[in-house]
């Protein structure tokens, strides 16, 4: 049995060792496949790149968030995770996860209710879209997630997230 010894996310370097091995063992021609794993990393990139700069494209530029920005603050909850803060300070939104503290960034207004927050932590490479569903008395319903790059890792916390309001005083989640 073969077992992953990487120390990383990807498994490229795992399944080129791996193949190299079996391709050996079957005595097939030799194929370079670091370089094979590699071409489609570079397409996925590409790839990932177009959409985010597709999505920029049709971005309506002139629009404006539904609400003042403190009406989007306060304390969100989600039944599996737990308690997202939305905090703002100086005219500004900033997003904080509870569980992950990695998870701290900046929200940005993108369009209409959906803005985006950057992590503070570049190296995460996993900006996403924020998106307030509103109740007909413009009150925040709902919050939900989704990575702004197709590329971003599905492990993150937020996907998936149902993030619903919990009243300031309430009893923080543990």
């Amino acid at each position: 049995m073969v077992q992953n010894f990487t120390n990383q996310e990807s498994g490229a370097a795992f399944q080129s060792v791996t193949n190299t091995i079996i391709d050996s063992y079957l005595g097939v021609p030799a194929k370079d496949w670091v370089s094979a794993y590699s071409e489609v990393d570079r397409r996925r990139h590409e790839a990932a790149k177009k959409a985010v700069s597709d999505a920029t494209a049709k971005r309506d530029i002139n629009s404006k968030p539904g609400l003042p920005l403190s009406s989007y603050a306060g304390r969100y909850r989600d039944p599996w995770y737990g308690d997202v803060l939305v905090t703002e300070v100086d005219g500004k939104l900033a997003m904080s996860f509870s569980h992950t503290p990695r998870l701290t960034g900046v929200i940005e207004h993108w369009q209409y209710e959906t803005f985006i927050v950057r992590w503070n932590d570049r190296s995460l490479d996993a900006d996403a879209y924020v998106t307030f569903e509103l109740t007909p008395e413009g009150k925040v319903d709902l919050v939900r997630m989704k990575a702004v790059s197709p590329s971003t890792d599905f492990s993150f916390d937020f996907h998936h997230l149902r993030l619903l309001p919990v009243a300031a005083d309430a009893t923080p989640w543990d």
